[in-house]
């Protein structure tokens, strides 16, 4: 599995990257948007993209670039976000958003969350579960 961490900061990225190739997941970061489409357009196809609010520029505009892209078609995007930030959801969710969780995320609650929709995800592709032994 791949997954695209895009965060403005490198402590966050490395910290949800190594969870994730702890994991076993393929880990590719971006330090904002504009360098998440470029490797997009290089050909990488991610099967689950985490951004973050307020933490690097993860603007409405951006996230509709984003998931506007034809390798995101069918992959899920957790938004990590301000609690006071929560009133944007519906916002975000028409952005192309999957679902969002406040700070402070422990390396359980990620791989959770990321487990829940990629599981959703496949379930929804395939028309059958897959369960993910991870």
């Amino acid at each position: 599995m791949k997954a695209l961490i895009i965060d403005g900061g490198q402590a966050v990225r490395s910290m949800m990257g190594f969870v994730l190739d702890g994991e076993g997941f393929e880990v590719k970061q971006a330090s904002g948007l504009p360098e998440a489409r470029y490797l997009l357009d290089q050909g990488y196809a991610p099967d689950v993209v985490i951004t973050c609010q307020s933490r690097g520029g993860a603007d409405v505009t951006a996230l509709r670039l984003l998931t506007a892209h034809s390798a995101m078609k069918r992959v899920p995007v957790i938004l990590m976000a301000e609690k006071e930030d929560l009133e944007r959801q519906m916002t975000w969710k028409e952005a192309g958003v999957t679902c969002w969780l406040t700070w402070p995320v422990t390396p359980v609650r990620l791989l959770e969350m990321v487990r829940m929709v990629l599981f959703d995800f496949t379930k929804e592709k395939t028309g059958r579960m897959a369960l993910l032994n991870r």
